[in-house]
């Protein structure tokens, strides 16, 4: 099950190497699609119902005469440009005041529910022929028609399904038109994929592809599994191979073999004690990974944490419809249907209440957009070096997890945030000169032997070590382990990873599961971390592994760990 970001719709998984599970249903990581070229996938993926057509980019025909002036809602874009205007500290944005580039010239994608691909804010920069809506294989996601007299319904694929419209304005609203506010990189070109309204694992897969073939440098995903508040069990959650070999496929060939920028939301359940490690798409190793902060550049407290976060940008502190700290101005469905209230000083085709990690990863989205118009010859592996060398701190309070020393700045990596807040002045201005990272090398120990029975109820944690010295790449950029265990409760467990600097990445932390019952460990899950960028891949790392809750017991019965890098 998928959903979006902030306000999660259950959806059933098909046509998918499925195996009971737990929690509803779970995945086989066996990748059937090894090996296979992308018209193989394709053909697997139209047998399964959800096929891949994509013709070549259509030329974008001439731009419609629109009006300009400026956005009369730029001005309560605290996000964009804070000067305090909500009560928030100034400065406390994305820092785009110094920049010219405004996304021009660069393909994006909105992967999500509906998108209003027709909303004044928006069809400018729409590219023709190259969107597609799930459910009725037209080149139109917009959401569907209410019936007369049809009550609000904003969830995914109702007459309200607003979502997708709010995060494609985020990304790209028009500027200097006379209409609205502005989206990050208000010149990109859109193309939208409403999969979340038939989220099986082949459409979910097929809009990965269908976006890179079609020419998209940036692909936005605002979607994962429910969190605990949202009716998701808190446990451990699986991405199906088959979206996964279609991401690895993006990253491969996209941009000409540059690679697609994938981007994915970190997840909304901090507050109910959730890890974005724990969600198989968020911590998938070519997935960049957003958390939050809020108008005063703090963490905010539903952002989850986890090793695999790699920077944050703002939102709004509290989730959900009418609250009162500052929200995202965005747009809406164009008219009275959709989230605005129509008596709203902002109109009825705007929202001042849109937040989350749905809102964060189109901000990112947008500034990724700008790095790759200053550069357009930077690796997908450049821009996450680049995001995370020149993050800025956050502002930490206590009770917060702080921030452990880090190779990649002075001011450390702090799970709920990565390696911080967003620069995107600091960003583009390193991407204009960046020299390349090279082909990416990878390194596996292989599958290793487990562990013994752990202690019950105890925090003594039993260490299970590999020496990287035979490696081929020198500095690490991502660091995959996979762990299987037969523990009858998997929540008990802490599982952190030490590497040879002595730096631990907390992979997994004790947990209660929805129900009482955590997804098996058995079959395996695998665990991704961004913490050790920067670091010597040569040396000990050691997996760590405890059981800190009573009752149940296990031992870990394999694990391997994969680094990536340069």
């Amino acid at each position: 099950m998928v959903g979006i970001r902030d306000g999660f719709m259950t959806t059933h998984p098909a046509c998918t190497d499925t195996a009971a599970g737990d929690n509803g249903p779970m995945f086989s990581v066996r990748n059937p699609y090894a090996g296979l070229a992308l018209v193989a996938l394709a053909a697997a993926l139209s047998a399964c119902g959800g096929g891949s057509d994509s013709a070549s980019p259509d030329p974008v025909g001439p731009t419609p005469t629109e009006p300009t002036g400026p956005d009369p809602l730029l001005a309560q874009q605290w996000h964009l440009f804070n000067s305090g205007q909500s009560g928030g500290t100034p400065g406390g944005d994305l820092g785009l005041a110094s920049l010219a580039e405004r996304g021009d010239g660069i393909k994006v994608a909105v992967v999500d529910g509906a998108v209003q691909t027709t909303h004044p804010d928006l069809v400018p920069n729409l590219l023709p022929g190259l969107s597609y809506n799930y459910a009725t294989g037209s080149t139109d996601p917009s959401p569907a028609p209410a019936t007369t007299g049809q009550p609000q319904d904003d969830s995914v694929g109702g007459p309200d399904d607003a979502h997708g419209t709010a995060v494609a304005g985020i990304l790209l609203a028009r500027d200097n038109n006379a209409f609205g506010g502005r989206g990050v990189a208000p010149r990109a070109q859109l193309m939208a994929f409403n999969p979340l309204i038939q989220s099986t694992d082949v459409n979910m897969a097929d809009a990965m592809a269908r976006a890179w073939q079609g020419g998209a440098a940036v692909v936005n995903n605002s979607w994962g599994p429910p969190d605990p508040a949202s009716g998701g069990s808190g446990s451990f959650y699986r991405s199906s191979s088959v979206w996964q070999q279609a991401v690895l496929q993006g990253v491969a060939q996209g941009r000409g073999g540059l690679g697609t920028v994938y981007l994915i939301a970190a997840g909304n359940g901090g507050a109910s004690g959730d890890d974005s490690n724990r969600d198989g798409y968020a911590n998938f190793r070519a997935m960049l990974t957003v958390g939050a902060v809020d108008d005063h550049n703090r963490p905010t407290s539903y952002t989850e944490p986890g090793a695999n976060v790699l920077v944050a940008a703002p939102s709004g502190n509290v989730v959900g419809r009418y609250q009162s700290t500052a929200g995202v101005v965005t747009t809406d469905i164009a008219g009275p249907r959709g989230y605005a209230d129509v008596s709203s000083s902002l109109g009825a085709d705007h929202t001042a209440f849109f937040d989350g990690t749905s809102a964060t990863t189109p901000m990112v989205s947008g500034v990724v957009a700008l790095m790759l118009q200053a550069n357009p010859k930077l690796s997908w592996r450049d821009v996450r070096w680049i995001l995370a060398s020149t993050a800025l701190p956050a502002t930490l309070e206590a009770g917060q997890p702080v921030a452990l020393p880090s190779a990649m700045n002075g001011h450390g990596f702090q799970p709920q945030v990565g390696f911080g807040r967003v620069s995107a002045s600091a960003a583009v201005n390193m991407a204009r000169s960046f020299a390349a990272l090279g082909a990416e090398k990878s390194c596996s120990s292989g599958v290793l032997p487990g562990s013994g029975v752990l202690a019950d109820d105890s925090t003594a944690a039993q260490s299970l070590a590999w020496n990287g010295g035979s490696c081929s790449l020198s500095v690490v950029e991502h660091v995959t382990v996979r762990l299987l265990s037969n523990h009858t409760y998997s929540g008990d467990l802490r599982i952190s990873l030490r590497s040879p600097a002595g730096r631990v990445s907390e992979l997994s932390t004790p947990h209660s599961c929805a129900g009482s019952v955590c997804t098996s460990l058995v079959s395996g899950h695998s665990f991704g971390s961004v913490r050790h960028m920067g670091e010597a891949a040569r040396g000990n790392w050691t997996l760590l592994v405890s059981d800190e809750q009573p009752d149940d017991t296990g031992r870990v019965t394999s694990w391997e760990v994969v680094l990536y890098g340069h």
